[in-house]
């Protein structure tokens, strides 16, 4: 080979290789982008994955928050009912403790004399108080005065001086009013 023959080729060998070059800048800068797209595709599903996962987490507190909502709406209601019931028994004491002091056959009294215990410790037992009346001051939250008797003694003023009816209680929530009669 003579020399121009080989400067012909290195010539060749070197735009072949400049068309190498274009070609391999060419898919470098394809890459390029391709990445640059999938780096902005990725950004966009991070920042997806992390509403969902906010969503996820604001929709288990509301599930939570219902759930506390509906188990205190059924013990509202649980203790709604009970209340009713009790306080469709309680005037049945008074009934009861009326025909204990008419019936004159003891044994037949002290027989309704067994269910009216009976009946109060079932009302105990579900929490039932007695609200305390005799000889305390009168509170219009847990007593209801039918009526008025003066006294001279002012250390008495306001004191309840005969219950007629008891009155009951559940926790906080009152059944029924203590029926009394107050010193003014």
């Amino acid at each position: 080979m003579d020399d121009k023959t080989r400067e012909r080729t290195r010539e060749l060998n070197i735009e072949v290789s400049q068309d190498d070059y274009k070609a391999m800048q060419n898919q470098i800068a394809a890459v390029s982008q391709q990445l640059t797209i999938a780096q902005a595709i990725a950004v966009k599903e991070k920042a997806r994955s992390e509403e969902l996962s906010n969503l996820v987490n604001r929709m288990q507190a509301d599930f939570d928050n219902y759930r506390k909502r509906m188990n205190e709406g059924n013990k509202k209601l649980k203790e709604d009912g009970m209340c009713a019931v009790l306080e469709k028994i309680i005037p049945e004491l008074d009934v009861l403790k009326q025909a204990i002091q008419t019936i004159t056959d003891e044994k037949i009294a002290e027989g309704v004399k067994m269910i009216y215990r009976r009946i109060l410790d079932v009302l105990t037992s579900f929490g039932v108080e007695e609200i305390p009346a005799l000889g305390q001051q009168f509170d219009p939250n847990l007593h209801n005065a039918v009526m008025q008797t003066k006294t001279n003694d002012p250390s008495k003023v306001n004191m309840i001086v005969e219950v007629y009816n008891k009155g009951y209680k559940l926790g906080d929530r009152i059944l029924r009013h203590s029926v009394v009669r107050v010193a003014n």
